[in-house]
């Protein structure tokens, strides 16, 4: 397996493991309600600008976690690789989230962010299933 192929496969590979684990992580979610409207995000600085980004994820992170329909907003970075940087984020529903997609915190954050990230923000969108 090349050393790009192995990347990948890793990235992805992280990428559902983290979903999967976060959705199980609290043991009142595991046990009853896992409604919701899930994302979980991937983001990538250049080695550089790691610590750019970092400084704008912080903030922004916090702000969105208190955002209204935000039951969970999670922000972590691999500790093997400094700068990719996922989300985990719990909404009500997906109002809740295209009213996210909106505020004046992303819209001022993402053209800050685009130029410094060695790839497009990916997302994985997930609907939540009660009792499962």
């Amino acid at each position: 397996m090349s050393d790009m192929d192995r990347r990948a496969f890793v990235g992805a590979a992280a990428l559902g493991g983290v979903a999967a684990a976060v959705l199980t992580s609290s043991s009142a979610e595991a046990a009853g309600d896992n409604s919701g409207y899930f994302v979980v995000a991937e983001i990538v600085s250049t080695k550089e600008k790691a610590d750019e980004v970092r400084a704008l994820l912080v903030p922004y992170a916090e702000k969105s976690a208190k955002e209204p329909g935000c039951l969970k907003y999670v922000l972590m970075e691999v500790i093997a690789e400094p700068g990719r940087f996922l989300t985990y984020e719990r909404w009500t529903n997906k109002a809740a989230l295209d009213a996210h997609m909106v505020t004046p915190d992303i819209k001022e954050v993402v053209p800050k962010l685009q130029p410094i990230l060695a790839k497009p923000v990916s997302q994985i969108f997930l609907d939540g299933r009660t009792g499962v």
